[in-house]
């Protein structure tokens, strides 16, 4: 079972996010901040984050450049879903970006692509189509 951790500060939002994930068969802990989420990932690596941009005490591209400073995490997938334009990713390149509001198909299909193992993941930079 894969396990993703989803940063996100909309409380409602979270919860649609995880069960919608829980319900396709993974495995969901959420952080509602980047400062919560950078904790959790010194606890445990996940498999994926799905990271909102627009976070509270710690921003996703703060976040970004924390992660990708730190050797265990630079090369873990991440799955973008934001209300913010592609351009605000600038020099961070991420698996995916996803335009809210998302489609639960279209976050699936997200995260199945940047799965390790999984047919044509791999990191995209914040331009790709």
């Amino acid at each position: 079972m894969s396990r993703i951790l989803v940063v996100e500060d909309e409380e409602t939002l979270a919860d649609a996010i995880q069960d919608v994930l829980q319900d396709a068969g993974f495995e969901v802990q959420v952080a509602h901040n980047g400062l919560e989420a950078l904790r959790q990932l010194e606890a445990g690596t996940p498999d994926v984050l799905l990271l909102d941009l627009m976070l509270p005490l710690l921003d996703g591209r703060g976040l970004l450049t924390r992660m990708r400073s730190q050797e265990h995490l630079r090369e873990l997938p991440v799955v973008v879903m934001t209300s913010a334009s592609r351009k605000a990713l600038a020099d961070h390149p991420v698996g995916s970006f996803l335009q809210k509001p998302v489609t639960a198909a279209g976050l699936l299909k997200a995260l199945k692509s940047v799965l390790p193992g999984a047919a044509g993941g791999g990191p995209t930079s914040p331009d790709a189509a």
